[in-house]
């Protein structure tokens, strides 16, 4: 087993006591199998894959761009930052060595917040859809409820001991895969008897109109590599089993999602696709063909479907919370929120404080969409992708940095010396950049800007560009204020045991 020694961040000897005490109370659990399917859970996640559809047959064309230049390079990047620093918290600390306390405090505070507002938002009201559409009609009043019972299911889940809690990433990548593979062959059984909406050479041509339109989706669909070193020190070993887990991952994770895009875009006609219900509406449709079984057909998927987007939930908001604790106990954040359970190893605090940020997210998403499923998931998606993209422009450029400031010894390098490092960092970057810009001002470059607003907010520039750039500053400001210098004349706490 390969020893990386976490590294000290703590400003002073009372939080670096502090520190200790509640990291020796993790329990190394995860080992490499654990590793990829955390990586396939957070990744693969299905509610984003009608919004990635909503391109059409040229979604294909730009998934092969930037799986290339965005999913390998970014993948590079986290694989050796993972392996050289495999620290609790892991994107929190890249960033607060590479760059100081500000920007470690704005990324772990994004992570903080966005996993539960994606929780609360689009990952609720996709549970709320599939309910819907494929079990039961849950009019008005039963929505918000169902949407609580998911975030809270989650949340129950993320405090649970890390010995069974990594079960349910594991149940969801093997359902993940049984489900779209099922799909797949039903999309095939479905073709042979009506035939598929298949394209032309000209629809794969590929157009900037549908880029602006897919590419933040597309680049946050492949944002995801770095959640296992959110809990570096509950690896067993970080410095082999991150640059392996997102080998096998990645390569997985192209096929999940290429295989449902195209048979969406074979079977669903252009105009019904939505953002919300594309995948949803699809399985309606090729479900068909099972004749009098497609009603328990249908039900058997959604259960399956609800048990995936449960695990995409639970593995951010394990990450999310995590890259919070570790924060609180480097001085950024409420020292409580920093606190592990004895009893479980899990920061529980941290955790059920996401809890109630989703409540609030799902209630007043609930409260501004009213019933317009649509209005409430394109905020949701949209707010999580600005927030990832910002996110992520401050973490691999750490690469570079951290490769100066600690250049001590590492389990793995990106191929190149110091150029191949630039080259992936440039490039991972620069598509954080496109991803935050083309969600924040839908149609960015094209001559008709306004025809391309989210669903539910046509002609409504205005309400769709604020309900975006508030949080974002509320962010922002927020973590200028957890960053100022914690106070040294706390006194430490004591513990048997901690590691050194």
């Amino acid at each position: 087993m390969t020893t990386v020694r976490p590294v000290e961040l703590a400003p002073h000897a009372v939080a670096t006591q502090r520190s200790l005490v509640e990291r020796s109370k993790l329990r190394r659990e995860l080992g490499r199998l654990d590793a990829i399917c955390l990586l396939i859970a957070a990744i693969v996640v299905l509610d984003t894959l009608g919004a990635v559809a909503k391109g059409g047959a040229q979604t294909l064309v730009w998934l092969a761009v930037v799986a290339v230049l965005f999913f390998v390079p970014a993948g590079l990047v986290i694989a050796e930052l993972g392996a050289a620093f495999p620290n609790q918290g892991g994107p929190y600390v890249w960033a607060r060595l590479a760059f100081g306390r500000y920007t470690g405090s704005l990324v772990s505070l994004i992570y903080f917040v966005e996993t539960p507002v994606w929780v609360g938002g689009s990952a609720a009201i996709t549970c709320v859809a599939v309910v819907d559409r494929l079990l039961v009609p849950l009019e008005g009043g039963w929505r918000v409820p169902m949407a609580l019972a998911f975030v809270w299911a989650t949340v129950a889940l993320a405090v649970a001991p890390l010995r069974a809690g990594k079960r349910v990433p594991l149940a969801g990548a093997a359902a993940q895969v049984a489900l779209l593979g099922f799909f797949t062959l039903t999309v095939g059984l479905y073709a042979a008897r009506h035939g598929v909406h298949a394209p032309s050479a000209g629809d794969l041509a590929p157009s900037w109109a549908v880029f602006a339109v897919v590419a933040p989706v597309l680049v946050y669909n492949f944002l995801g590599f770095e959640l296992p070193s959110a809990a570096g020190e509950e690896l067993r070993d970080p410095a082999r089993d991150i640059p392996a887990s997102i080998v096998r991952a990645g390569a997985l994770t192209c096929a999940l999602y290429a295989v449902p895009v195209l048979a969406i875009v074979l079977v669903v006609p252009a105009e019904r696709l939505t953002g919300l219900t594309g995948f949803i509406d699809a399985l309606a449709t090729v479900f068909v063909v099972y004749g009098p079984w497609e009603g328990l057909v249908g039900a058997l998927a959604a259960l399956a479907l609800l048990w995936i987007v449960v695990a995409n939930g639970l593995t951010w908001v394990m990450a999310s919370s995590r890259t919070q604790a570790a924060a609180s106990l480097d001085g950024i954040g409420p020292a409580a929120l920093g606190q592990v359970s004895a009893r479980t190893g899990t920061p529980v605090a941290a955790t059920l404080a996401g809890g109630l940020v989703a409540t609030i997210t799902t209630v007043a998403a609930f409260a501004v969409a009213g019933d317009d499923n649509s209005r409430y998931f394109s905020v949701a998606l949209t707010l999580s992708i600005a927030l990832l993209a910002l996110a992520n422009l401050l973490v691999f450029p750490a690469l570079v940095r951290l490769r100066r400031t600690h250049p001590g010894p590492r389990a793995f390098r990106v191929p190149g010396g110091p150029a191949g490092a630039l080259v992936v960092t440039a490039l991972a970057t620069g598509w954080s950049a496109v991803a935050l810009a083309a969600a924040l001002w839908p149609g960015l470059g094209t001559a008709d800007p306004d025809a391309y607003l989210p669903d539910g907010f046509t002609g409504q520039r205005l309400a769709f560009t604020l309900a975006e750039l508030v949080p974002l500053a509320l962010v922002l400001a927020a973590a200028f204020l957890l960053a100022r210098p914690a106070r040294r004349h706390e006194r430490a706490p004591t513990a048997e045991g901690a590691r050194p």
